[in-house]
């Protein structure tokens, strides 16, 4: 347990420490971007997930690190094959920031981030599956299921995103949540926690630890914006850590409202192509900071659409309300021993 605990001191600690002079550099060189959901539309550095990611990257290291020479028993092939993952995902994020990729390769790229786990055949590929029962998939696991399940993840993430503080507050309820479920394994199945469920409480840890501190950078309003070069990372690690620790069902329960925003993303192309009107790509603000919308064709665009009264800051603490009573309520129910509708993790 020290080590999930160190790596979450670690990584925040390194962007609490690290993101104010970011900030200030962002600035200074021009890197900034539009925040578009308020009504004056201000100009703040974009781009400083490069310190979220850092911050994930060392922590995991420092970890490997007391393992090496403080003799911590940790396995370290799920930390390697993540931390590769999670620093291919960042370079895709980095060139999307300044290349602007198109649609299609913002789906696609984030594919090359699954081959380290593909490589060293991180999980199991027993999977128990709601309704059907446990079934072996042997190396269709690895070949299929790893990467679409992880390239869906990093997509979900980086599309259920734009509003201050949206993803990092996404990711600290689902990172939390998966170090809750680690800690509970003693208490409710009378096990010891395995070496991999261990190392996908690393990685969440850092990830964990990293968001709290960028929240407080990137909260309503925000200091600075975290750009692909942040996002890709967040899902990437979330990703790692839930095929890492063979939590098949907790991923499924996490990302049911990532789905839905994916599905609604459709919906509204769909929808855009059908009626010849212009793609939006942003809610507007009115005057008075409530946004408007073309329609309920994201996640984060239902609320407005149904209501008059949403801001951008009611919007994002509505929406990560929604994450947690989802996740800890879950947590909760595993814990008292209440079988869900599709059976618990």
């Amino acid at each position: 347990m020290l080590e999930i605990l160190i790596a979450i001191l670690v990584s925040f600690i390194v962007v609490v420490v690290f993101m104010p002079n970011a900030i200030k550099k962002l600035r200074e060189k021009g890197i900034t971007g539009i925040d578009v959901h308020k009504p004056d539309r201000p100009e703040i550095p974009k781009g400083g997930g490069f310190v979220l990611l850092f911050a994930i990257v060392f922590a995991l290291l420092v970890v490997v690190g007391l393992t090496t020479f403080q003799n911590l028993s940790v396995e370290m092939v799920g930390l390697f094959a993540a931390l590769v993952s999670i620093l291919l995902a960042s370079m895709i994020g980095l060139l999307d920031d300044h290349l602007d990729f198109s649609n299609r390769a913002k789906v696609i790229l984030p594919m090359v981030a699954t081959i380290p786990m593909i490589a060293v055949s991180v999980g199991t590929p027993t999977m128990n599956i709601p309704f059907i029962g446990t079934v072996n998939f042997g190396v269709t696991y690895a070949l299929i299921i790893v990467p679409l399940m992880m390239t869906f993840i990093i997509d979900s993430s980086n599309m259920y995103g734009g509003m201050n503080g949206l993803e990092v507050g996404l990711s600290t309820i689902n990172a939390s949540g998966l170090i809750i479920y680690v800690l509970l394994i003693p208490v409710k199945q009378g096990s010891a926690i395995s070496p991999e469920q261990l190392q996908a409480g690393i990685v969440a840890a850092a990830l964990l630890g990293a968001s709290l501190a960028f929240l407080i950078f990137n909260r309503y309003p925000a200091k600075v914006l975290p750009g692909d070069v942040g996002r890709l990372p967040i899902g990437a690690a979330m990703a790692a850590a839930l095929i890492i620790g063979n939590m098949d069902r907790l991923a499924i329960l996490m990302y049911t409202p990532f789905g839905i925003n994916f599905l609604l993303y459709l919906l509204y192309r769909v929808h855009v192509k059908r009626n010849g009107i212009k793609w939006e790509k942003f809610a507007k603000p009115r005057d008075d900071g409530t946004l408007e919308v073309v329609g309920p064709f994201t996640i984060y665009w239902v609320l407005p659409h149904f209501f008059n009264n949403i801001t951008e800051k009611r919007n994002v603490s509505l929406l990560i309300l929604f994450q947690a009573l989802l996740v800890y309520g879950a947590l909760l129910l595993y814990f008292l021993g209440i079988p869900l509708v599709l059976g618990l993790i």
